[in-house]
């Protein structure tokens, strides 16, 4: 049953007058209402559909402006960081410098420099000068003739030669400041990165020194004007071999090779070895000295007490065995005299080895060394193996496996019988399980004692090995306490040469040290050793060792005296590039303080003191590996904060094989205010 609404008339008519009276159109008041209802509404959806698509814009706007404010606060120099300061206007003088009074980087500076020094805190993430400033004031219209008493640096800016930032000529009160780097302390406390590049690759740089020249007036720096230039008189703190300068472009955080004809006008700077930089840091340029005190490698360690004693009788006995003929030097070590055993080792295991086939059978073969130089292979003389699993599914051994020669092979017993045999050549590693048994003519066949043979073989041959090449390193090490100073000039290759063709000389030099009771008496031989090391100490103290320290005072005579013309002021680098050995590696490196803080590196730089080079790492996220040096590590991070790992920590450091490594430094920056900071923290 369906409901229905009553029928009502008047309700009916009621509904049907009032349709009628009703107008389609819509008057102004009804378009006016839904407008101002819906206005709000509007203006939010206009927004945020404009504001999709102009947003990400806005936003790198914003940031590069941001960034480009930071990057310009961190390249200012120290006196552009300075608030103006007004001065009140005095009457043009001649420049401040007389013998009287003289300027020194280590003296007190003026008023002014004391000012500025108070003013001056370095800013985060901004690189820092702490290295002594000289500053003298002149008048800009008449020049300036400046010489530092300390170092013998020299400049002469010429009369009317600078301009603002605008180019326009400046004329009145001018105020000049240089500030010199001259030793490893005064590197560190720049924060400059120290190292370059250019399309040949990546270098570090060793420096002879570097120095900083500024002219203001009123804080705001000034420049030469175009066609000027200021001529500079630099002395090196000591003599480099193919050095060139540079210039550092603040802008780019970079140094820029200068050609300059007071070194080489060459397109590209000259390259040279880390064993040249060493020679030059260690004065031995002019007369050459014994190469314990340079050895690059690192291969010779230096022996004390009894163990000096054997290791002297041993190289004068190979010497002379060698001066009469009775041994002959192997050819790996007169080319690789340079090398560890770990190395000579790694390259003299190659010999051509085959799987030869046991009575033609496809699964059981015995290892042939045709050159015998695994002769522990004769341990497997009268057995074979059979092959059991690790050939990848297959059964037996490929025709080319057995027709092909391998470098290495090694067998290595896993359980009686049963062991894991490698195979190893230029067409890559064959390793599978083997059984070894015995033939059938070998009645007595004991697997665990032919895989003791062969272990004791094995390990007779590499002692053996281990045996020669100490002994001949030993020879080559000690050759120099009886060589003419002459002699010392050589290297390794050029100086097996010339033993060779002065046997006369060397027999007669050998035999007199037998004779004496070198090779077999231990009172001699260590009367020897101690005299020896007498004589090294005498010679580091007369070559190098009081004049060539780290310390900032350097004789002038050390270096030599550039004449440079400069055409902008900066800071300039007299400096040599090298490159490393090839055998350094480097990790992936990350940093934390001992409580765990971890640490974003700026600037990375690595100081190895004996050798006396300081250079800064060309990524802050890599780490040298260095088995053989003692590195000393300074970071500075992206607020500028220092942190510091001694070499003895470096040492400690388990680093090999390994791509990664966290290290833990102290935080310093409270202790190295200035160069004089550094020299007492490291001990310089």
């Amino acid at each position: 049953m369906e409901n229905k609404l009553p029928h009502d008339p008047n309700f009916e008519q009621f509904v049907r007058q009032a349709l009628q009276k009703t107008d389609g159109t819509p008057d102004e008041n009804t378009w006016a209402g839904i407008a101002a209802q819906q206005g709000r509404r509007n203006v939010w959806l206009r927004i945020r559909h404009y504001g999709l698509r102009f947003a990400p814009v806005v936003i790198a706007l914003v940031l590069a402006v941001a960034g480009w404010k930071y990057f310009a606060a961190g390249t200012k120099t120290p006196s552009e960081m300075q608030p103006e300061i007004p001065q009140q206007t005095a009457p043009a003088q001649q420049p401040q410098v007389n013998a009287a009074e003289p300027v020194s980087p280590d003296a007190a500076v003026s008023e002014t420099a004391q000012a500025k020094s108070v003013r001056e805190q370095p800013a985060a993430g901004r690189r820092w000068n702490s290295a002594p400033a000289a500053t003298v004031r002149f008048a800009a219209e008449e020049g300036l003739r400046y010489e530092n008493p300390a170092t013998g640096t020299s400049v002469y800016i010429p009369a009317n030669s600078l301009v603002n930032a605008h180019g326009k000529p400046v004329s009145g009160e001018v105020e000049f400041e240089l500030r010199e780097f001259r030793s490893i302390p005064d590197f560190l406390t720049s924060g400059i990165p120290m190292h370059y590049a250019d399309e040949r690759g990546e270098y570090f740089f060793n420096s002879g020194g570097m120095f900083d020249l500024r002219v203001n007036q009123n804080g705001k720096q000034l420049q030469m004007a175009a066609g000027q230039a200021c001529d500079v008189r630099f002395t090196s703190t000591h003599q480099l071999t193919q050095p060139s300068l540079y210039y550092f472009d603040e802008t780019e955080n970079a140094w820029k090779y200068q050609p300059d004809p007071a070194f080489t006008t060459s397109e590209l700077p000259p390259v040279v070895t880390e064993t040249t930089v060493v020679r030059d840091n260690l004065g031995l340029k002019t007369a050459c000295l014994p190469h314990e005190s340079i050895a690059p490698q690192g291969v010779w360690a230096q022996p004390q007490g009894e163990e000096a004693v054997a290791f002297l009788q041993d190289a004068v006995q190979t010497g002379y065995d060698y001066a009469f003929g009775k041994v002959t030097m192997p050819g790996w070590f007169r080319k690789h005299s340079d090398w560890n055993n770990e190395q000579l080792l790694s390259g003299l295991e190659h010999s051509v080895i085959r799987m030869k086939r046991h009575k033609d059978t496809d699964d059981m073969f015995f290892p042939e060394d045709v050159n015998n130089v695994f002769t522990e292979l004769k341990a497997f003389k009268d057995c074979y193996f059979i092959v059991n699993d690790g050939l990848g599914g297959k059964k037996s051994f490929t025709k080319e496996d057995f027709d092909s020669y391998w470098d290495r092979v090694s067998v290595v017993q896993e359980n009686g019988a049963l062991c894991y045999v490698s195979f190893l050549g230029k067409q890559g590693l064959l390793q599978f399980y083997a059984t070894l048994t015995g033939s059938t003519e070998n009645s007595n066949f004991d697997a665990d004692k032919v895989l003791a043979e062969y272990t004791h073989l094995r390990n007779q041959r590499q002692q053996n090995f281990e045996k020669q090449a100490n002994s001949w390193r030993r020879f080559y090490f000690t050759a120099q306490m009886f060589q003419e100073p002459e002699e010392w000039c050589m290297d390794a290759t050029t100086w097996f040469d010339y033993f060779d063709k002065n046997l006369p000389l060397m027999r007669k030099r050998y035999a007199a040290l037998k004779e004496q009771g070198v090779a077999d008496n231990m009172q001699t031989t260590a009367q020897t050793w101690n005299n020896w090391q007498k004589r090294l100490r005498d010679i580091r103290l007369d070559n190098y060792g009081n004049k060539r320290s780290f310390d900032r005072g350097m004789a002038r005579a050390d270096g030599l005296t550039y004449a440079l013309r400069v055409t902008n002021f900066g800071i300039y680098n007299c400096d040599q590039i090298f490159i490393l050995r090839d055998d350094e590696v480097y990790l992936f490196a990350a940093y934390k303080t001992s409580d765990g803080q971890r640490i974003v590196p700026k600037n990375v730089c690595v100081m190895e003191r004996k050798r006396r080079i300081c250079f800064g790492m060309w990524k802050p996220e890599k780490m040298l590996y260095a088995p053989n040096y003692k590195l000393d590590i300074v970071v500075m991070d992206t607020s500028g904060r220092f942190y510091y790992m001694p070499a003895a920590d470096y040492e400690k450091a388990d680093l090999k094989d390994r791509k990664s490594y966290t290290f833990t430094v102290e935080d310093v920056t409270k202790k190295i205010q200035t160069p004089r900071d550094w020299a007492e923290l490291l001990e310089i």
